[in-house]
């Protein structure tokens, strides 16, 4: 989920790396463009942006903002609905991908039973 994230350019200075691949090589200074798991704010920043997330879609997708809001739990959103179609616009609007589903709905069930549980929502 947090490499999903994109910081803002004018924010990616506070999130670099220095590497030096030998001792006798120069250090080299890497600016991280997405939210990385190794810093200590990442689990606040990928919740916020979930949040920021549903509100600003709390407009366009209203059913699913309280889903959000009340059933998330850490990169995990345990919820139910009648169908898929909400779900998937809006995860692909906030550039995310939905993983470790489960549906009732049998085109779902059969990718899941042929082991590919991990495989996004189309």
């Amino acid at each position: 989920m947090f490499r999903q994230i994109k910081v803002q350019e004018h924010q990616q200075d506070f999130l670099r790396i220095l590497w030096r691949p030998s001792l006798e090589e120069d250090i080299v200074s890497y600016r991280l463009k997405p939210v990385t798991y190794e810093i200590k704010p990442a689990p606040y920043l990928a919740t916020r942006c979930l949040l920021q997330l549903a509100h600003e879609g709390k407009n366009k997708y209203p059913l699913a903002t309280p889903v959000i809001e009340n059933s998330t739990y850490m990169d995990d959103i345990l919820s139910g609905a009648d169908d898929i179609t909400t779900a998937k616009e809006m995860q692909r609007e906030g550039c995310f991908h939905l993983y470790k589903w489960s549906a009732n709905t049998d085109g779902i069930v059969e990718r899941r039973a042929h082991g590919k549980q991990g495989v996004p929502l189309q």
